[in-house]
């Protein structure tokens, strides 16, 4: 589907397709591309944004014992009619164990993001982009996203799971996956099931920077397979940024 771009303020956004806001309304959810990952004036900006990528710290609380994850965690406040945002208090990610049981049910305290990734127009790109999508759903509301940056190692000894908790939901409103690069590792593909019966509604395979999938979490269950190591590396990543947005406005 086509991305439709306006200029403000110097800065290219996307408004996105009536299509894809059709599609969110009716099947559950979006499948394309963040318009500013291409475009001249934030190209460097992206590059920039990426790299933060390379210094997230190890997840301590992964209770299949796994050391494949490594990310960071922050929560905004965004806006729906504007996707203006701000960064709220540092907290744990807290998330029950009805819903995640496998690393659900405690306070999981996370190393924030960094004031560079924070700060950065991509990530205020990203939340303008998600908010046409809220707006369109629930106009005037105010959203807490719940956002990590996340990196998945694979190697010889070990298979990095992106979703070890298998088919499941977040508990939240709606979901972004957003991609952000790829090395050495092959796998990852993201699928998306009808909650009411599990049935498989779509299959991809995220590979493109910028590319997303956004999910309502209250029709759709979702999972990811696991990452397979490319012949001739030792070690593979995969980084996404997973932003999980709920109506704070009731």
């Amino acid at each position: 589907m086509p991305n439709h771009i306006l200029i403000f303020g110097g800065f290219m956004e996307t408004l996105v397709d009536s299509l894809n806001i059709e599609g969110l309304k009716t099947i559950g959810f979006v499948h394309t591309n963040l318009a500013a990952v291409s475009s001249d004036a934030l190209d460097v900006d992206w590059q920039d944004f990426a790299s933060g990528w390379s210094n997230l710290r190890p997840d301590t609380y992964m209770a299949d014992g796994g050391k494949y994850r490594f990310r960071r965690y922050s929560e905004f406040s965004v806006e729906g009619t504007t996707g203006a945002s701000e960064l709220l208090p540092h907290v744990p990610y807290k998330q029950e164990k009805t819903v995640n049981h496998l690393n659900g049910g405690i306070d999981r305290m996370y190393e924030p993001f960094e004031d560079s990734v924070v700060e950065s127009s991509s990530l205020a790109s990203v939340f303008r982009t998600v908010s046409q999508y809220l707006e369109a759903v629930r106009p005037g509301r105010t959203w807490k996203a719940q956002c990590f940056q996340n990196r998945i190692l694979t190697s010889q000894d070990e298979v990095g799971q992106p979703a070890p908790e298998g088919v499941h939901r977040d508990g939240v409103d709606y979901v972004l996956t957003l991609f952000v690069d790829r090395v050495g590792a092959d796998g990852g593909e993201s699928s998306v099931y009808l909650a009411s019966d599990r049935s498989l509604l779509a299959s991809t395979q995220l590979s493109e920077p910028g590319e997303y999938l956004f999910v309502d979490d209250h029709k759709l269950l979702h999972d990811v397979t696991g990452l397979s190591l490319r012949p001739g590396h030792d070690q593979g990543y995969r980084d996404v940024l997973i932003a999980m947005f709920t109506d704070t406005s009731a």
